[in-house]
């Protein structure tokens, strides 16, 4: 979704690589963007009326959130959040609302952060990529994100191709513990960098 909103938003901004297109069509690209955004805004999350993160499904009728493959249940995803956080943080004159999404899925992925662990991949012959994917305690480590959030209780969620949620990674099985990111540094780059930056560009 992220990157199809970055195609129309370039299409129909004037963006150089497509000098090609008529009128007709940037405008189109234009009312697309613009809709995407409405989308986006209206599956936001919420929690106690505070906007929170995105997931990675909806339902294309009701928006309510939906799981994938067996693996990818009903969840909030970090990595999903800091990705539509970053496309927000590119508007020009934010609304409030936009303003409100950012400061929301900001705040959320700071109170989610996993500290004190770090992932290594040690060598497993029988895992299918070759290495199996653990996390391991470091009090040095700086902050991980799980992928996915259970809704309501904001527990780390996994889960092996059975589709059972487990809250712990090691209690998947290897090809899916190792052959899944699962946790990682998703939302690092956006509140070290992004996030300082477009607060300072926004005067805020």
């Amino acid at each position: 979704m992220v990157r199809t909103l970055q195609l129309m938003r370039d299409a129909g901004g004037g963006a150089l690589v497509f000098s090609f297109l008529d009128e007709q069509t940037k405008a189109r690209a234009r009312r697309a963007y613009e809709a995407g955004l409405e989308l986006v805004l209206a599956t936001q999350l919420r929690a106690g009326g505070v906007p929170t993160g995105w997931c990675a499904q909806y339902d294309e009728r009701t928006l309510e959130p939906r799981g994938a493959r067996t693996y990818e249940h009903q969840a909030i995803d970090s990595r999903e959040t800091a990705d539509v956080a970053r496309l927000l943080m590119t508007i020009d004159k934010p609304s409030p609302a936009i303003v409100q999404a950012i400061e929301g899925a900001v705040a959320w992925l700071k109170a989610v952060a996993i500290r004190g662990w770090r992932v290594e991949t040690p060598p497993e012959p029988a895992a299918p990529n070759g290495h199996d994917r653990v996390v391991v305690a470091d009090p040095s480590a700086p902050p991980l994100w799980a992928r996915f959030y259970q809704i309501g209780s904001n527990r780390p969620v996994y889960s092996g191709r059975d589709g059972v949620i487990k809250y712990s990674l090691a209690e998947i099985e290897l090809e899916r513990r190792s052959g899944y990111n699962w946790i990682d540094n998703f939302a690092a780059t956006l509140l070290e960098s992004d996030y300082p930056a477009w607060r300072k560009a926004t005067g805020r």
